[in-house]
């Protein structure tokens, strides 16, 4: 009577693999942007407080922080997605950005608006079109998740270093010009703290999400050594 042979035990496929990558990673990304939208507030709110401002300027802490959780949310999401590509990184995270970039925006003013609206506060009326902000913002993201992706793709990836400059360099270029748009369709002048307070959003929002899919990678290969 022959032996029975015993049947190795299905291992599993490399799709399925890559598939919990993926959404591993994506988790990190998303309770990170999170921190980072909560971050960014509290470091507003720090601005307010020292130069006298807080009193002055009735922008609830509740509609603010909404607004930038949903923007870091969907942006740095986004781009995670792109970054898990093996091939054509570049150009997908490129990508992704282009769309995730407007579409986080559009939410974010609708979230923004809609807590303002519980709340019984009144939004701003006018102002530079939200249609070019959102353009630019596209075109901006396009361009961070496109470096990221091209660096990242090297054999030994990108460092730390290697994403602060991306991000800042990214973030110096659009904020910047976005917010010398802002001032320059603005109903009255600006203050220097309004200026300062918008040129922490634009300029550290493209360094924070640069940061936080470093930082969902490093974990990531933390927790698989």
């Amino acid at each position: 009577m022959a032996e029975a042979t015993s049947i190795p035990p299905a291992q599993p496929s490399a799709p399925a693999d890559d598939r919990g990558i993926l959404w591993r990673k994506v988790l990190r990304v998303a309770w990170l942007s999170i921190g980072l939208g909560l971050a960014l507030e509290i470091l507003l709110l720090i601005l307010a407080a020292f130069t006298d401002t807080a009193g002055t300027t009735p922008k609830p802490f509740i509609s603010d922080l909404a607004h930038k959780v949903s923007w870091s949310f969907i942006v740095c999401v986004g781009l995670a997605f792109g970054s898990t590509a093996s091939k054509a990184r570049a150009g997908m995270m490129g990508l992704l950005g282009l769309i995730s970039a407007p579409l986080g925006f559009a939410a974010a003013r609708t979230v923004h608006k809609g807590v303002n609206e519980a709340i019984g506060m009144t939004g701003v009326v006018g102002g530079l079109s939200p249609f070019l902000i959102g353009g630019l913002k596209g075109i901006e993201y396009a361009v961070l998740g496109a470096v990221l992706g091209a660096l990242t793709k090297r054999p030994k990836g990108a460092s730390l270093g290697v994403h602060v400059g991306a991000g800042a360099a990214v973030g110096l270029t659009f904020g910047v010009a976005i917010v010398a748009l802002i001032a320059n369709a603005a109903a009255k002048p600006l203050t220097p703290v309004d200026l300062a307070s918008r040129g922490i959003n634009e300029v550290l929002f493209p360094l924070g999400c640069s940061l936080v899919l470093y930082a969902a990678d490093a974990m990531g290969k933390r927790l698989k050594g």
